[in-house]
């Protein structure tokens, strides 16, 4: 069955977004290519968890795929993020969020939201963007926010783009992991 659903969700995807997927499938590292102890972390209690979540830390992402929806739910009770904003949804500048998700908004607006929400961004916090690699432009924007000098990490597995404030990471680090 699983077979099944990633053909046809090959059979949908745009030559872009094709050929982003083989290099990710190239790339993609699992628990045991990575040198980074939060990375490793995240890999084994939430991209491997299968576990029931708690009510208050579902979430709802129309067009992203219950995949993908399970993955920012469980980022969100994992690291105990309750204050959550959605954009374009909810779209309010002075709320408090410990993690914001960019769904359905375009390309060419990612770099501003990241910016205009930057302040909001504590340490700990997340910067989720949905389908990073669909076209050539989200491709080209995704690369612009891991450059951000506000990012000190970024995390591609493949429909989403995770992007965390840790002020402890010295270092920018960029990973691409299987999911």
């Amino acid at each position: 069955m699983r077979e099944i659903q990633r053909i046809i969700y090959l059979k949908a995807m745009t030559i872009h977004a094709f050929i982003e997927y083989l290099k990710y499938r190239w790339k993609a590292m699992g628990r045991h290519g990575t040198h980074s102890p939060f990375v490793y972390d995240l890999i084994e209690h939430v991209l491997m968890d299968k576990s029931v979540l708690p009510k208050e830390f579902i979430v709802d992402i129309p067009e992203s795929g219950l995949k993908y929806e399970n993955l920012v739910s469980r980022i969100c009770a994992y690291y105990k993020y309750t204050a959550k904003l959605f954009v374009p949804s909810d779209n309010n500048e002075n709320v408090q969020a410990e993690i914001i998700v960019v769904n359905g908004v375009k390309a060419k607006d990612w770099a501003k939201l990241l910016n205009k929400y930057a302040h909001l961004m504590k340490n700990n916090s997340a910067f989720i963007v949905t389908d990073i690699h669909k076209s050539l432009a989200q491709s080209g924007e995704w690369k612009k926010l891991c450059a951000h000098e506000r990012v000190q990490m970024s995390i591609d597995v493949f429909g989403l783009g995770l992007l965390f404030f840790k002020e402890e990471f010295k270092v920018k680090q960029h990973f691409v992991l299987k999911y």
